[in-house]
């Protein structure tokens, strides 16, 4: 049996061994080699630690259809099972210490309704704020309407801290104790509460108009903001008590689940807006392109010359047949590319150039004619100025 005797040698190779695995990268700045060893900072972690590794904000959007479907599945689980937990712990029996479950009344302040909620309008935010670092460097926003989603995001914070606190109430006695009056000489209690529900009308109302023409080219993020706001409508009428919920369901099941879709149908929006916006900034947006739609614009107005009988003859003199009393006058032949004939002789000799508004029926019998003449490659000028020939050999053959 050998044994390895460990001396000097042995701590020399093993003191280079930890060196050269303790030893930072080529090219690391920030650590410093002197005397052979490894001395000040090293890193201690992989490469993949670095910045240029790690992963954007904008790489943990979701981007793909499904996991977009996913993510809103997950959110009606949450409110499904939130509103399960209010109707469970609501149809209790009455027991000693039953105080202690406020946090599963979904209609109560702090509870784990509002914690949902408050979590779902924080996250509304923090994706308003990154559509705001996208649309920022857009270059034909020239008024600056990017700055919309500043505001927005601004607005969700504090949605966001008035769902975990409900400080609503407080800002409406606030503001109907600084007023002075009750509203429609009602208690106090229902005055604080139409006093907050106009001033979030008027506020946040404003706001989600001007949201939807910014999101007027993502249908699904308009169609979502427009079923938010429906939703905060009714839950509004119902805090208004100007409608009642069903007898037969628990007390508070229908407002809380209001309010609860609303907010994931406003989280659902201003997460699908900043997916557009990423999509149309990479340049991966997809663009319905029809095929079969023409591409010849009819015009409206058309530049119109009208000749003279006069100034045929003057220009191309052509031999034409004496005229006889036997022979029948020859009916003049209708102009095409004039909106009135000659009516008489006496007419100044030259051009004059006239606009008509002329239908698209006419437009699209001219457009046959020119394609008579000349091979499919010519342009529609070619194509005229043949038929304008063709018809000049007519009438010096006549």
């Amino acid at each position: 049996m050998e044994f390895r005797r460990s001396g000097p040698l042995d701590e020399r190779r093993r003191r280079v061994l930890m060196d050269e695995i303790a030893s930072p990268a080529e090219g690391d700045s920030n650590a410093t080699v002197t005397g052979g060893g490894a001395k000040g900072p090293v890193r201690a972690y992989h490469e993949a630690v670095l910045n240029q590794r790690q992963p954007k904000v904008t790489d943990l959007l979701p981007v793909r259809p499904l996991w977009v479907v996913v993510l809103l599945l997950i959110g009606l689980t949450g409110i499904a099972t939130v509103e399960a937990i209010h109707v469970h712990a609501a149809t209790l029996p009455q027991i000693e210490g039953a105080e202690h479950l406020a946090s599963l009344n979904a209609n109560s302040p702090g509870s784990l309704a509002a914690w949902f909620a408050s979590a779902m309008l924080a996250i509304a935010a923090a994706l308003a704020a990154v559509v705001f670092g996208i649309r920022a460097h857009r270059i034909d926003d020239y008024r600056g309407h990017y700055r919309i989603w500043l505001w927005t995001a601004a607005a969700l914070t504090w949605l966001s801290l008035d769902a975990a606190t409900g400080v609503h109430d407080a800002l409406g006695l606030a503001l109907t104790l600084v007023t002075g009056k009750q509203v429609f000489s009602t208690s106090l209690a229902a005055g604080c509460t139409l006093t907050w529900v106009a001033l979030y009308g008027l506020a946040f109302g404003a706001l989600g108009l001007r949201l939807v023409f910014e999101l007027w080219n993502s249908r699904l993020s308009l169609t979502a903001l427009l079923v938010a706001g429906f939703l905060y409508f009714d839950a509004a009428l119902f805090e208004l008590e100007m409608l009642q919920a069903p007898v037969a369901l628990i007390q508070g099941f229908v407002e809380s689940t209001l309010i609860l879709t609303a907010d994931l149908s406003l989280l659902a929006a201003v997460g699908l807006y900043a997916r557009h916006v990423v999509l149309d900034a990479t340049g991966r947006l997809k663009v319905h392109i029809d095929s079969e739609r023409k591409t010849k614009a009819k015009r409206t107005t058309k530049l119109k010359v009208v000749k003279s009988e006069k100034a045929e003859p003057a220009a191309k003199p052509v031999a034409a047949p004496a005229k006889t009393s036997a022979q029948p006058e020859k009916a003049a032949e209708p102009l095409k590319f004039g909106s009135a004939a000659p009516t008489s002789n006496a007419a100044k000799p030259g051009a004059a150039i006239t606009k008509s508004n002329l239908t698209a029926p006419a437009d699209d019998e001219e457009d046959e004619d020119d394609e008579e003449y000349g091979d499919e490659n010519l342009s529609r000028s070619e194509r005229r100025r043949m038929k304008k020939v063709a018809r000049r050999d007519q009438r010096r053959a006549a």
